[in-house]
């Protein structure tokens, strides 16, 4: 599709020990699969600096001239501050057990970064579409030698600008995140504000889960998006969400670690 990069624009974001980890294929995969589209990509590195003596070296990486870089804790000045000081706070002191709401809870801190990142990304974006990929993701079009692939073609394109928002959802259960196409040019960019704002205004916190797809799939409902599927199993005429891989791999075990907060 020659004019993707007027249709499309990437976002994500991820800190120092996931951009270095083996599972995070975005950086690389964008760059060989879809070199024209703009990705914009968010970090953490001045807050992981101070926190953690961590950061990612941009000196030593090629930046692509469609690239652009963006230290999330610098654009959001008070965005520590709220972690440490809302509801986030006790987020590091809970066991998270796998099959409990405290496990998502416990986890929520990290998700929830997506939401400052797409906010600051819909108010640069020339594009209708804004896509979030979760950093944890392999890119796999057509070709590319795994068992489900697809590349972002013109069916992918239009159905995406038939609604204000798709994602991946999944029969029986809560959506999941990790691709998230949101419509700029219907309701879209309203869906993002809300998605920042649940957390910032503390409304999330009220709910029995914080994270990003339970939040997520709360707001699509109560705001009535016309929202669409990436999956064929819930209905998307083609297997969209097979433009990636969202290969976790052992990321998950990284996280209790080291904090959320720290």
């Amino acid at each position: 599709m020659n004019n993707l990069h007027k249709k499309i624009t990437i976002v994500a974001t991820a800190p120092a020990r996931l951009f270095y980890d083996k599972n995070h294929g975005l950086w690389e995969g964008i760059q060989k699969h879809y070199p024209n589209v703009n990705f914009y990509f968010y970090h953490e590195n001045s807050f992981e600096k101070k926190n953690r003596g961590d950061f990612i070296d941009f000196e030593k990486i090629n930046i692509p001239k469609n690239y652009h870089v963006f230290d999330l804790f610098e654009l959001y000045d008070d965005l520590e501050d709220f972690l440490k000081t809302s509801e986030f706070k006790i987020c590091d002191s809970l066991e998270g057990r796998d099959g409990t709401n405290e496990y998502w809870i416990k986890n929520s801190i990290y998700w929830f970064r997506k939401t400052p990142a797409l906010l600051h990304a819909s108010n640069l974006c020339n594009t209708p579409l804004l896509l979030y990929l979760d950093a944890d993701s392999l890119i796999t079009p057509v070709g590319s030698g795994y068992e489900d692939e697809y590349t972002i073609n013109e069916e992918y394109i239009n159905f995406a600008l038939e609604h204000d928002v798709l994602s991946r959802k999944r029969p029986g259960l809560w959506t999941e995140t990790g691709q998230m196409v949101f419509n700029l040019e219907k309701r879209g960019k309203e869906l993002i504000e809300k998605f920042y704002d649940y957390y910032r205004s503390g409304e999330a916190f009220k709910e029995k889960r914080w994270d990003d797809c339970w939040i997520f799939d709360t707001l699509t409902d109560k705001l009535e998006m016309n929202y669409g599927p990436l999956s064929v199993a819930t209905g998307a005429p083609l297997p969209f969400e097979a433009i990636v891989d969202h290969n976790k791999g052992q990321w998950k075990k990284l996280r209790p670690s080291i904090g959320g907060t720290q």
